[in-house]
């Protein structure tokens, strides 16, 4: 049996399992019970990242598990267009190959250009998935651009204008002068920046001045009007009055309105209704109308003396002709919240545009009701309490945006002569032309509106197919808390309002994947972690495990690549398990699922192993409904590293160079194969591998569908379980002796057994069972008895009411150990001394950072434990 390396076996396997459908789901199936997990759909310019190796881990442990357990299981693989990301990859590549923008092409040619580009790249994501060893139905990957999902999309809309919650019309939306599309609420990130406030004074019809406090002096331009509080005594004469906007002749009137706040900067507000929602709101009040001073770009546009110049490099320009003219009184620092594009990372626009809405309160009030009855829960239930928030405050979805590439809204408009849109004619909804000459929006929709129907758009819907009969709804989503709002909570408006019933009913959600520091992975921020360059150095199982052991429920993980050995390890222990009892193993038998096993002859170690696997095996499961998959797995590096490889195999294994008796073989090796299958959801390859080593297998059979182990009355062995881990502890207690004391691992001790309560039954076990005390604490004489007393300069164990005696006498030398171990004693009280004159010192601690506090406290704690250890030897040495 060669030695363990990953390469060697992921590649062969992943395409076996492909070659024999093993993911494939039967929505003609006669199974009861059905697993359901939809894939949160990736875009097609991504790469693999460590978010997508964390839920697709998580995803296929659920599926794989489901799938062995005997459920009928879909894991519904596709792809997003991801309208903005998708067109700027393009368009950027378009400039720098051909020296053109997408308005050079015109719309067709420019989106066949996308097709094109999505044809060549658009799937290397889900190449880069196959690489973890995940278990879809490829099969029936979706992309939310397909035809029959086009056209789920174009119904959802025409569904929602029919019904009244679709409307159109100039609003203030947010707008992204870079990628020159409107954005929804949720794609907006609100982010504290150093600024300025600018104290600009506006000329009175009197000749004083009117000062005005600005964190925008580019937007004075727009100016409708001066607002003061109309409890301002400072300001109550101008109320009616006019001010004249600074580098300009033009004259606006000073109003009153609540809104005002007295008591910051100077009390009045320039109310820019084009640039800010408020004085949007305010201007309504007061009928003043709009005024843009921008172009979509960001730039002045003609209404301003600054014609095409960006918006924040003419602030200085502004900020100087303002100092010449004398009406800057003054500029001071200021902390300003501003909305960034999460896409772009460009500063947001306030902007009034004609654009498409869904009124969200009727769907936000369905999606409530479902969570607080329960039908749909999540893990952590924690995040119940943010999906409420976000819904009982929930803002109409501004869908529309000003691109070419996704889904075109379906409306369509009369024009005139000149091909502009007739706005005095009414606008048709309509999948299809309503009639000739009339012109479609040329809008499309939001990426998210299309993924909010994916768990059945993906199934056929809007036609009522036998997979939507079988699959909907699903059973959990699996997704990261910064889609919440964008997704999960449309997934599950979405799914109740087109299907009259919730999408899944159960929602968990993990943490997010951050550098060691705790800081977000980003390109920018160059602290990424490649999952494909730790799986070519870890291997995909190590990966997996690792991730699986890392993820605690609903906790962010600080992710070191170190971290990844401990899963690499663990699969080179599992590799190298199989070689104690690889060479006795008769590969026509191999384990035979336990069926030509007898087990009237198993000894108190395959009982207790057997025991503990049903005894985990039930714990897994309950660890399974609630989604502690971290939970799980260390229960299952416990019962493998711990119980199997250091204790059964330890047992059974044979003298070196011997073969183990067949039937000893026979039953390690079903003890070995139900560990494997425990672990097969968590580590495919190297279990598959081993699986097929252990006996000659059927072409197409594989473990991923083998039956995965259930808890059995047959293995159920309290008593002798618990007899069983007395010994344990027992020999525990023994080596660590042999630790303290420093014994070389071949050297023979003697031990004396002291069995309390005149316990005859554990005695004559103990007595039975010497051999597991000769073979792991290396006794050379074993003494038990009933209450037996202790040896003079003995080591002691205790556990219960029993205990072992170890004399040290003849192994070390007994003064010189006592005067080492009082010299230790000597020097940790003083170093604990110095740490309390420390600690005691007000000054100090005054001045010493919180950290460096802790740290001593931590020591100080320590070297107290250290002490009581070192006296608990030396009591034992008397």
């Amino acid at each position: 049996m060669s030695s363990y390396n990953p390469k060697d076996i992921e590649a062969k396997w992943y395409s076996y399992w492909l070659q024999h459908e093993h993911f494939n789901a039967d929505e003609y199936s006669d199974k009861e019970e059905k697993f359901v997990v939809m894939m949160p759909p990736p875009n097609i310019t991504g790469r693999l990242h460590m978010g997508h190796a964390l839920q697709d881990t998580v995803q296929d442990i659920l599926t794989r598990t489901k799938r062995m357990q005997g459920y009928e299981t879909l894991w519904m693989p596709g792809q997003d267009h991801a309208g903005i990301a998708t067109q700027n990859v393009v368009e950027k590549a378009l400039k720098k190959e051909e020296k053109k923008n997408r308005h050079d092409l015109g719309r067709e040619a420019f989106t066949q250009k996308i097709w094109d580009w999505k044809e060549e790249y658009g799937d290397i994501i889900l190449q880069q998935k196959h690489r973890l060893g995940i278990s879809p139905d490829w099969r029936r990957s979706r992309f939310t651009l397909d035809e029959k999902y086009v056209h789920a999309v174009q119904t959802v809309f025409v569904k929602l204008y029919e019904e009244g919650l679709l409307y159109r019309g100039a609003y203030m939306v947010n707008w992204c002068p870079q990628d020159l599309t409107a954005l929804s609420d949720e794609e907006v990130d609100n982010v504290e920046r150093d600024s300025f406030l600018w104290y600009i004074k506006y000329e009175l019809q009197d000749g004083t001045f009117l000062t005005v406090a600005t964190q925008r002096p580019e937007t004075i331009f727009g100016d409708l009007a001066i607002a003061v509080n109309p409890a301002d005594e400072r300001y109550q004469h101008l109320i009616g009055q006019s001010a004249k906007i600074p580098l300009t002749d033009k004259w606006i009137p000073i109003i009153a309105d609540d809104y005002v706040k007295i008591d910051f900067a100077a009390g009045a507000l320039k109310v820019t209704p084009n640039h800010d929602k408020n004085d949007f709101e305010i201007a309504k009040r007061h009928n003043l109308g709009t005024y843009e001073t921008l172009n979509p770009n960001g730039t002045l546009n003609h209404l301003t003396p600054y014609e095409g110049q960006d918006r924040f490099k003419v602030r200085e320009v502004i900020e100087a002709d303002l100092e010449t003219a004398g009406l800057l009184e003054k500029k001071e620092s200021y902390k300003s919240i501003l909305p960034i594009s999460s896409r772009s990372g460009v500063v947001v626009e306030p902007r009034i545009s004609t654009q498409w809405f869904v009124k969200m309160q009727p769907l936000a009030d369905e999606a409530l009701k479902v969570v607080r009855d329960g039908t749909v829960k999540f893990y952590p239930q924690r995040w119940e309490n943010d999906y409420f928030r976000w819904l009982e405050n929930i803002r109409d979805w501004c869908i529309s945006r000003q691109l070419w590439w996704g889904h075109r809204i379906p409306a369509w408009y009369h024009t005139l002569p000149n091909g502009a849109i007739d706005e005095s004619k009414p606008f048709i909804v309509s999948i299809e032309q309503p009639s000739p000459g009339m012109v479609q929006d040329e809008d499309v929709l939001d990426t998210w509106f299309s993924s909010w129907l994916w768990p059945f758009a993906t199934l056929g819907w809007t036609e009522e197919t036998d997979a939507l009969k079988a699959f909907y709804p699903g059973t959990v989503l699996v997704s990261g808390y910064d889609i919440l709002f964008f997704w999960i909570a449309r997934m599950v408006m979405g799914g109740l309002f087109c299907m009259k019933e919730v999408p899944f009913k159960e929602i968990y959600i993990t943490g997010i994947i951050r550098d060691k520091h705790g800081k977000k992975m980003s390109k920018s921020a160059g602290n990424g972690i490649d999952p494909l360059d730790m799986i070519e150095q870890y291997g995909a199982d190590g990966v997996r495990f690792s991730l699986t052991v890392l993820c605690s429920q609903g906790q962010d993980i600080k992710l070191d690549p170190t971290k990844f050995e401990m899963g690499r390890n663990f699969g080179n222990k599992i590799w190298n398990a199989f070689k104690v009892f690889a060479p006795s193993l008769n590969l026509t038998e191999g384990a035979d699922e336990g069926s030509s096993l007898t087990w009237e002859d198993a000894t108190l170690a395959d009982k207790w192993m057997l025991h503990r696997i049903n005894e985990t095996v039930k714990a897994l499961e309950e660890d399974l409904s609630g989604y502690r998959l971290n939970e799980m797995a260390l229960k299952i590096y416990d019962l493998f590293w711990g119980d199997f490889c250091d204790w059964y195999l330890e047992l059974v294994k044979p003298p070196y160079g011997e073969t183990m008796e067949a039937g000893r073989v026979q039953k390690a090796a079903f003890i070995y194969e139900q560990l494997l299958k425990l672990l097969h959801p968590m580590m495919p390859f190297v279990t598959e591998d081993l699986w097929h080593q252990m006996a000659d297998r059927k072409e197409g059979e594989s473990i991923s569908v083998s039956s995965y182990p259930v808890w059995s009355a047959d293995f159920h062995f309290p008593k002798e379980a618990a007899q069983f881990a007395l010994m344990q502890e027992l020999i525990s207690g023994i080596r660590v002796i042999r630790s303290k004391v420093g014994l070389v691992p071949t050297q023979k001790i003697s031990t004396v057994l002291s069995i309390g309560n005149q316990d005859a039954e554990l005695k004559s076990v103990i007595e039975n069972h010497q051999q597991f005390f000769v073979q792991l604490a290396k006794i050379e004489h074993l003494s038990i008895d009933f209450d037996a007393p202790k040896p003079s300069g003995s080591a002691s164990v205790v556990v219960g009411r029993h205990q072992a005696f170890v004399p040290l006498g003849g192994l070390i030398d007994l003064d010189a150990e006592k005067a080492r171990i009082q010299k230790e004693i000597a020097s940790k009280e003083g170093f604990i001394k110095a740490i309390e004159g420390k600690l005691s010192n007000e000054t100090f601690v005054a001045r010493a950072p919180e950290q460096v506090i802790l740290l001593e406290r931590e020591k100080l704690q320590n070297a107290v434990a250290e002490i009581e250890t070192l006296k608990e030897n030396l009591v034992d040495l008397m």
